[in-house]
């Protein structure tokens, strides 16, 4: 029976795809060498030990697959063809529909440098760059180190204006409230702010308008468009997605229960937070429980945010010699500020590791396929 199981497997996944000759030390993935015993990871209707000779991770999708018949999640992705969609084929659709919004987003900001079209841009930049990288092992390698370095350099020109943009934030900000004397040199600091995000808005404008900005976008689109990019695979992405946030998910949950509270380990907490909610907006169902995770995942990534802006302008002033007065109320200012932005991640956190607890976590979800079908 397993001869003839392993012999179907060869011919639905061929060796060639999806291979993974050692363990990925981000993604844990087991060594797969032949004759190699490897544990199947994740909760099925019990654990399954098995020598694997050609694909171990293609074997235990279909075996998920085959065994999953009665379950919601291969009836729910499917396309209209009634055929289980596979990870090349949802993430040749999501990544062209990425790059359009992205596309957009970049037209938009090359007719005006708003802070809106800055963060729409940006945060685009960064949903495919979270797709890429989660998924980087359907992507040959040397398209992907194309594209993700197309996207690292367009990310990186837009830096400079979003950091003048938040530090602009804050300090008028500071002076709606009218907790700051403006006779200590506020009014001065505001104007040097201001200069500063000029500054910034003009270089990129200049940036925009050479002819190396538009190579670097026809480059960037070129990359997604490329039909080397994706590696084909039979691989259903159901049990994909699955795999994916579950791994996201214990990740980011260990870091929650280590209460590290440096600036440097809330920024890395906010990442994986960012890549996990990008992950559950897309390829997971509408339910309630998904919405509440949603909901302080999108909570928790605001106030880590705003506590690593402000760390930074903290920072940024304290290397700063005019306007003493101005500056060292502003940093007090922001100082009483961070104890009560700590407060509210760690409330946020509870929430979000009591919902965790409340519900199974280890839960096969089905990814939205169908809205990319």
């Amino acid at each position: 029976m397993f001869r003839f199981m392993r012999a179907i497997l060869g011919w639905i996944a061929p060796t060639r795809h999806w291979y993974y000759p050692q363990c990925d030390s981000q993604n844990h993935l087991p060594k797969a060498a032949s004759g190699a015993r490897v544990s199947h990871l994740g909760r099925c209707s019990s654990y399954v030990e098995t020598t694997i000779g050609t694909d171990w991770f293609a074997e235990y999708a279909w075996t998920k697959a085959g065994s999953a018949q009665k379950s919601p999640m291969t009836r729910n992705s499917m396309n209209h063809s009634g055929r289980e969609i596979t990870v090349s084929a949802w993430l040749r659709l999501y990544i062209g529909q990425m790059q359009r919004s992205l596309d957009a987003a970049l037209d938009a900001l090359a007719r005006s440098v708003t802070p809106v079209n800055v963060h729409a841009s940006r945060t685009q930049m960064r949903r495919v760059r979270v797709f890429l990288r989660t998924f980087r092992l359907a992507f040959n390698p040397a398209q992907l180190a194309v594209y993700e370095n197309a996207l690292r350099r367009l990310t990186r020109e837009l830096s400079a204006v979003r950091s003048a943009d938040v530090e602009r934030q804050i300090i008028e900000r500071l002076a709606e409230d009218q907790c700051i004397p403006r006779e200590d040199g506020l009014q001065e600091l505001r104007a040097i702010a201001a200069n500063a995000r000029s500054r910034a808005v003009w270089d990129l404008q200049a940036k925009i308008n050479e002819n190396a900005w538009l190579r670097r976008v026809e480059r960037l689109r070129q990359s997604a468009s490329d039909p080397k990019l994706i590696v084909e695979s039979q691989v259903p992405m159901a049990v994909m997605a699955a795999l994916v946030i579950r791994r996201r998910r214990r990740r980011l949950q260990r870091r929650l229960l280590a209460h590290k509270r440096s600036p440097k380990a809330l920024h890395k907490r906010r990442l994986k937070i960012k890549a996990l909610r990008y992950l559950l907006e897309r390829c997971a169902p509408n339910n309630a429980a998904v919405r509440a995770e949603l909901k302080q995942l999108r909570l928790l990534q605001d106030d880590l945010g705003e506590f690593h802006d402000e760390w930074a302008l903290r920072r940024r002033l304290a290397r700063q010699r005019r306007y003493l007065r101005a500056t060292i109320d502003i940093r007090s200012r922001l100082l009483g500020h961070r104890e009560q932005l700590l407060h509210s991640i760690e409330k946020h956190q509870q929430h979000l590791l009591r919902i965790w607890k409340d519900r199974e976590l280890d839960r096969l979800w089905n990814p939205r396929t169908a809205a990319v079908a």
